[in-house]
C-alpha cells in the first residue's frame, strides 16, 4: 500500500476543480510573495490544522509562494503582534494584511485574492484608488469582520485589502473571522457581516463598492455626508455657473449605463455618465456570477472593473455625482453636486434598491437583530429564534437555511399563498416551519438589542412575537425619483414603462436596466443601455438634423 508524499497530501486537501483554478491564478504572480502562519497549541485546533494545511497547499501549488510557520507565543510572533490563532500574513515585510481564524469557505477566496494582490503590488491597484487615496496622511487599522457562509464578505475584505496596497506606509488590514473570534465580535458588537470598523472610530455594514468604500476609508464619514458637504459647497458658488452641453446625459454606472455610454460614443453622441456612488451598481455587490456569457464564473467586482475599464475608454464616469435636480424641456438640464448640465437626451439607469419594511425600529436594529441576508447573518443566531418577512423565492430559501442551522424560524406573509416555487413550498411545510399569513411586520421593539416584533394581521388582530433577529426579504423598489420629477410614466409595480426600443414616455428620455423591472439580470442591462443608446442617436438625427428649426431652438 503506498503512502502519499507531504507534497501530496497538501496538494490534494483542495479539490482538483479548485486546485486547477489556483494553478492557473498563481501561474501569473508577478513577485514572490511571503505568508507567515501563526498558530497555538490547545485552543482552535482544528482551525489552526486547517489553516495550516490550506497555507501549505498554496505553497505546494506555486513556487512563488513562500511559507513560514510560527508559534503565537514566538519571538516573531510577539515581533508581529499576533493576538489570535490562527493568524495568516501576507507578505508582512511590505503590508499589514493578516487573516484571524480560518480562512474557512468564502473567507478563502479572500485569503487567494490577498496573495494575488501582494504578487501584482500597485499594478494590481486601479488608478481611481490610488489617487483617491493619495492625499491619505493618517494611519488607518480596517478591520472586516467576516463568516465562510457570507457572499458578500471577501469583496469587502478585498477593499480593504486593495487600500493596504495601495497606501502600504499609513493602511493596514484585517479581516477577523466571527466564526472563531466569538470574543472580538462581540467586543465591536457584530451583528452582521460584512461589518467595517476604521480605527476604532467608524463602523459601516455591508459590501460596498470600490470607490465608495475609499472615500469613506479617506474621509472617515459615510459617503451620504460628504456628498452632502459637497453639495452645501456647490449651492454656495455663483448660481450663474455655465452649463456643460452634451448630447445624452446617462443617470447610472451600473451594466446598462456603461453599456450605454460605449455605444453613445461610438454613435458619435458627447454622453456623460453620472453615478453618485461607485460604478457597478447592483453587480458590484453580487459575491458570484456565472450567467454572464464569456465568463463561467467570475466575482462581481472583477466584471466591474473590466466593463468599467471598457466603458471609460469611450467616455467619462462623474463618480459621486448626484443629481441633485432636473428639469425637462426642449432642452433637459441637470444640476448635480459638482456641476450643471444641458442635454439633448438623459437615460436613466437608475437601478433598484433592497425593499425595507418602513416600520419603527428598523434603523435602530439595522445589523444588530435586523438583517436583509440570512446567509450572511444566520450563524449569528444558532440556537435562537428568527422571523422571515416574505414570500418569494429568497424568503422561502432564507427561512430553510436558518432551520438547518438550528434557528427556530417564523415566516411572516402579508398574503394567503406564497410566490416562491413549489419545490421550496414542499421544503418549508417538510421543514415544518412556522408561517403566519395575511400578515405584516409593523414594529421591531428592543432597548439595547431587538426583543420582538408587531405583527398585524389582516384581520385586524394585533400581537407581539418574541424574536432574535428579523430578516427581510420582500424584494427590491425602482429608483424613480428623478423619473416622476420629469413626469414619466410609470407601470403599475413602480418600475419605468419603456417600449422595446427603450423609449419612455417622454420624448428624448429613455431607460434601461433594473429600473425598468421585467428580467432584471446583468445581461439585459447591458443589452438595454446598448438599444437605448443607438435608440437615441436615431432620435437626435432626425429631430436635430440642420435642417430642422428645432435644433436651432435647442442649441
Amino acid at each position: 500500500m503506498s503512502t502519499l508524499s507531504a507534497e501530496e497530501k497538501y496538494r490534494n486537501f483542495i479539490p482538483e476543480e479548485s486546485r486547477k483554478y489556483l494553478e492557473k491564478i498563481f501561474a501569473d504572480f508577478k513577485r514572490d510573495v511571503t505568508i507567515e502562519v501563526y498558530t497555538a497549541d490547545g485552543k482552535h485546533r482544528e482551525y489552526n490544522e486547517f489553516t495550516l494545511n490550506i497555507c501549505r497547499a498554496f505553497n505546494v501549488l506555486s513556487d512563488k509562494i513562500q511559507l513560514r510557520e510560527y508559534a503565537m507565543d514566538s519571538e516573531m510572533g510577539k515581533k508581529r503582534e499576533i493576538v489570535a490563532t490562527p493568524t495568516v500574513l501576507i507578505s508582512p515585510e511590505e503590508y499589514n494584511i493578516r487573516f484571524l481564524g480560518a480562512p474557512a469557505g468564502e473567507e478563502g477566496r479572500a485569503l487567494v485574492e490577498a496573495i494575488n494582490l501582494a504578487s501584482k503590488g500597485l499594478e494590481g491597484i486601479s488608478d481611481a484608488t490610488k489617487e483617491m487615496l493619495e492625499p491619505l496622511e493618517e494611519d488607518r487599522l480596517i478591520k472586516i469582520f467576516a463568516s465562510p457562509t457570507c457572499p458578500y464578505c471577501p469583496g469587502q475584505a478585498i477593499n480593504a485589502f486593495k487600500a493596504a496596497v495601495a497606501r502600504p506606509d499609513k493602511i493596514s488590514a484585517w479581516t477577523i473571522s466571527t466564526l472563531d473570534n466569538e470574543n472580538m465580535a462581540r467586543e465591536y458588537n457584530v451583528g452582521s457581516v460584512p461589518h467595517t470598523d476604521i480605527n476604532d472610530a467608524v463602523t459601516f455594514t455591508g459590501l460596498e463598492p470600490e470607490e465608495k468604500f475609499m472615500m469613506q476609508l479617506l474621509f472617515m464619514k459615510p459617503l451620504e455626508e460628504i456628498l452632502e458637504e459637497q453639495s452645501t459647497s456647490t449651492e454656495a458658488k455663483d448660481a450663474e455657473d455655465e452649463y456643460e452641453e452634451v448630447d445624452l446625459i446617462i443617470i447610472g454606472g451600473g451594466p446598462a449605463g456603461m453599456s450605454a455610454g460605449i455605444y453613445a460614443k461610438r454613435s458619435g453622441l458627447s454622453c456623460i455618465i453620472l453615478e453618485k456612488q461607485g460604478v457597478g451598481g447592483q453587480v458590484a455587490l453580487t459575491p458570484k456570477v456565472e450567467n454572464y456569457p464569456g465568463f463561467s464564473h467570475i466575482q462581481g467586482f472583477e466584471l466591474v472593473e473590466i466593463l468599467g475599464s471598457h466603458a471609460r475608454e469611450y467616455t467619462d464616469i462623474k463618480q459621486f455625482a448626484e443629481v441633485t435636480d432636473i428639469k425637462y424641456g426642449p432642452r433637459i438640464e441637470i444640476v448635480t453636486t459638482e456641476k450643471k448640465y444641458l442635454a439633448k437626451g438623459v437615460m436613466l439607469a437608475t437601478g433598484v434598491n433592497v425593499r425595507m419594511l418602513n416600520v419603527p425600529g428598523e434603523d435602530k436594529f439595522y445589523g444588530h437583530g435586523v438583517s436583509y441576508c440570512a446567509t450572511c447573518d444566520g450563524n449569528f443566531y444558532k440556537g435562537g429564534k428568527a422571523i422571515v418577512v416574505g414570500g418569494g423565492n429568497t424568503a422561502l430559501t432564507d427561512a430553510l437555511h436558518l432551520k438547518h442551522l438550528g434557528v427556530e424560524t417564523t415566516i411572516v406573509h402579508r398574503r394567503d399563498k406564497f410566490r416562491a416555487e413549489k419545490v421550496l413550498q414542499d421544503s418549508v411545510e417538510r421543514e415544518g416551519i412556522e408561517i403566519i399569513w395575511d400578515a405584516q411586520v409593523t414594529e421591531v421593539i428592543g432597548e439595547k438589542q431587538l426583543e420582538s416584533a408587531r405583527i398585524l394581521k389582516k384581520d385586524g388582530t394585533e400581537f407581539i412575537k418574541d424574536t432574535d433577529v428579523v430578516f427581510v426579504a420582500i424584494g427590491h423598489t425602482a429608483n424613480t425619483e428623478l423619473a416622476e420629477k420629469m413626469g414619466v410614466e410609470l407601470r403599475e409595480d413602480g418600475f419605468i414603462k419603456v417600449d422595446p426600443s427603450q423609449r419612455t414616455s417622454l420624448e428624448r428620455v429613455y431607460a434601461a436596466g433594473d429600473v425598468t423591472g421585467g428580467v432584471r439580470q446583468i445581461i439585459t442591462a447591458t443589452g438595454q443601455g446598448a438599444a437605448a443608446a443607438l435608440t437615441a442617436f436615431d432620435d437626435f438625427t432626425r429631430l436635430f438634423s440642420e435642417t430642422t428649426q428645432t435644433k436651432k431652438n435647442i442649441w
